[in-house]
């Protein structure tokens, strides 16, 4: 029973000291600052574009439904509906372009990590930062890659 007891206290502190060493290395850690990337990468911008003529477009096209409808004496219950389905697309159409853009960021900020041997990055909002000190700021590099 005693030599059970050492042996895990003996597993325990090789375990613990293993942990130790693991730890004691340097992490690289990167920063980007995703508002600016947003407003400055090419490729971001023109994603925003085109969700932008999309919306509109759905959103004449919505217009022009409901006041047909109007116009044709429709009851108040369906044009709500009709509007509740347009504001649903707009937004499904929304998403899909957001999900385009988090999927270009991630790829080149990837890409930038790997290049720069960072073992993390993380996203350094100006109004919330999350690196005060040190790091690598890659947003340069991110807005070059979106060209």
């Amino acid at each position: 029973m005693k030599q059970n007891k050492k042996r895990m206290a003996m597993l325990g502190a090789a375990f613990a000291a293993m942990m130790l060493a693991a730890g004691c290395g340097k992490a690289e850690i990167g920063y980007v600052d995703p508002s600016r990337v947003e407003k400055e990468a090419p490729a971001i911008m023109s994603i925003d574009a085109e969700m932008k003529t999309k919306i509109d477009e759905l959103q004449k096209q919505a217009t022009d439904e409901m006041q047909a409808k109007q116009a044709q004496g429709a009851p108040m219950e369906e044009l709500q509906q009709m509007q509740q389905q347009a504001m649903g697309k707009m937004q499904q159409t929304g998403s899909i372009y957001d999900q385009q853009k988090t999927i270009k960021l991630q790829t080149a900020v990837g890409e930038i990590a790997r290049t720069k041997k960072l073992d993390a990055v993380v996203f350094n909002l100006e109004e919330q930062k999350l690196v005060h000190l040190g790091g690598t700021d890659i947003t340069d590099d991110v807005i070059k890659a979106l060209q």
